[in-house]
């Protein structure tokens, strides 16, 4: 059968899509780039068009997560709430679902480790400056009274993306409860707002079927 030839775009996202799928059902480190031909029917030429390895596959994985995460947050930060509800909308809403939530599964196993990692390094990159602006718009409300809004930001996000991520603390899920009201103690001094006026973040509880990616959504 011959080949069906595909806009460029669309055939990043064919790949993409065939290699997260197969990432998860077989494990990343179980696939290899000729399995993921073999699922597409492409030649190897037109892969390596797009990427250069399968690691590179993965990390462009990764950054599409991260951009639906940060596109999420961007919507809530440019409407016309208070700056502490956009704060803690964007907490809660930087999260994942199916199947991005099982591919952030895969990646919690051990021998992947470093792109588990980039999970968290990738989300915090992309959440700092947009809630850096909201907390720029809690200054100017007289509701932040921080001097250093993305310096703060980019403690509290990464703070919480290993502080209560189970796949770095392994086997200290008991321990989640308690940082994270620490993390919020820190985050209302650091931030120099009212106590108690980001306690809706500790008052929450994980949703069921949904995991975190590994940065500031765990806090959710």
């Amino acid at each position: 059968m011959p080949r069906t030839a595909k806009p460029a775009p669309q055939r990043r996202a064919e790949i993409l899509d065939t290699a997260q799928r197969l990432f998860i059902t077989r494990g990343y480190q179980s696939t290899s780039v000729e399995d993921i031909l073999t699922q597409i029917g492409i030649a190897k030429g037109t892969l390596y068009y797009h990427f250069s390895s399968k690691e590179e596959i993965l990390r462009a994985l990764i950054a599409r997560i991260a951009d639906g995460i940060a596109e999420r947050a961007g919507a809530i930060a440019a409407g016309p709430e208070p700056a502490v509800r956009k704060f803690l909308a964007i907490m809660s809403a930087a999260r994942v679902d199916e199947p991005e939530l099982a591919l952030a599964e895969e990646l919690h196993a051990p021998n992947n480790a470093e792109f588990h990692v980039l999970t968290i390094v990738e989300t915090v990159r992309r959440l700092t400056p947009i809630l850096t602006g909201v907390v720029e718009q809690g200054v100017a409300e007289g509701v932040f009274s921080t001097e250093h809004p993305r310096e703060t930001i980019e403690i509290l996000l990464t703070s919480a993306g290993m502080l209560l991520d189970e796949g770095i603390f392994t086997g200290e899920g008991q321990e989640i409860p308690r940082r994270t009201a620490g993390l919020v103690h820190a985050a209302e001094t650091l931030l120099g707002c009212e106590p108690g006026a980001l306690a809706p973040i500790a008052a929450r509880r994980p949703t069921t079927g949904r995991r975190p990616t590994g940065s500031a959504e765990e806090v959710s």
